[in-house]
């Protein structure tokens, strides 16, 4: 199977998952893959151009959608070749940017140019289980602790050559999907109004 259809095809899945959770399994298409996965807004961005709903890997297709946007931007990984936080654990120190800290990076980056609350990266590799990777600071919004989960506090490699201290959080996507309910989302976009 080539590398660009796994990648798309976990894209139209997480959509769908993403659109029943958020309407209580009653529609599958709030969400969708945004324009060239967030490709076109990367490039407007470069010349000083904002473009509407198009950051991050997921878009709302639908309005009743954007709260979860405003309240992160996300990335889609599918494969191993992005890498896992503990390989910043088990690699040398080296001042190169490795395959997950670019995804964090990406992450991050995307969330900024959307101006959201925060970011999410939801990473799936072969044959194992899809993980929500998150800022701390967005989780802590939740006003809860989503169980079992896994606190990282790293020094990360970004391509600006200055590294910096990341807090983020990883929960299974499962877990996710099981503890966090949409209105929460919705709630914490309203106190931040």
């Amino acid at each position: 199977m080539p590398k660009a259809y796994k990648g798309s095809e976990f894209e139209r899945e997480m959509c769908k998952c993403l659109s029943l959770w958020w309407t209580d399994s009653k529609r599958d298409d709030v969400f969708w893959r945004s324009a060239q996965s967030g490709g076109r807004a990367t490039e407007r961005t470069k010349k000083g151009k904002t473009t509407y709903g198009s950051y991050g890997d997921i878009a709302a297709v639908d309005p009743i959608g954007e709260p979860l946007l405003k309240f992160a931007t996300i990335e889609l990984k599918r494969g191993s070749s992005h890498g896992v936080p503990w390989d910043l654990f088990e690699s040398s120190d080296s001042k190169a940017v490795r395959p997950f800290e670019s995804a964090l990076e990406q992450a991050r980056t995307s969330a900024l140019q959307a101006g959201s609350l925060g970011w999410m990266l939801i990473a799936r590799r072969d044959r194992k289980r899809a993980i929500v990777y998150m800022g701390w600071h967005l989780y802590r919004k939740l006003g809860q602790r989503i169980m079992p989960a896994i606190i990282y506090h790293l020094t990360i490699n970004f391509s600006d050559d200055f590294p910096a201290q990341l807090r983020f959080v990883a929960i299974r996507l499962e877990d996710w999907f099981m503890n966090v309910r949409p209105q929460q989302i919705i709630e914490c976009m309203e106190r931040e109004a």
